[in-house]
């Protein structure tokens, strides 16, 4: 029979970038976690691995809604959709974590601020100066 025959898209690689924010931000989340730990104690080492996890996770998550739209071939308002929908959710996410950890009393909640904010300006630093270097 004489159709065309679909394939799958093909999925692109992390570029350079994204694998250097990824190590980056994971190496200082882990870097705030001992220093934490030699601060505060266990609660500050658990604080500093909670945030770490729940800001690579959100972050490294933030690629799911390119790969399904990609997978769906689909108009520039489903992406948005799907992008806005899943961010939404992400958010939705990590408050509903941090809300049911936050009467636990082996976390402090400095030092889990202090390695979420860490890690969030680590990722963005990164990837500012990667656009900043190669325009």
């Amino acid at each position: 029979m004489g159709g065309t025959q679909r394939t799958a898209p093909r999925t692109r690689r992390p570029t350079p970038a994204h694998v250097f924010a990824r190590r980056a931000t994971l190496a200082t989340g882990l870097l705030c976690s001992a220093v934490a730990w030699v601060v505060a104690g266990p609660e500050g080492l658990v604080s500093g691995l909670l945030a770490t996890l729940l800001v690579v996770a959100f972050l490294w998550s933030g690629f799911v809604p390119l790969y399904v739209t990609r997978a769906l071939r689909s108009s520039v308002g489903v992406g948005l959709g799907v992008l806005l929908l899943t961010y939404a959710l992400r958010l939705a996410l990590v408050l509903v974590v941090l809300r049911l950890a936050a009467p636990s009393e082996y976390l402090d909640g400095r030092w889990l601020g202090l390695t979420m904010i860490g890690c969030a300006l680590t990722w963005t630093a990164v990837h500012v100066a990667v656009v900043v270097r190669t325009s």
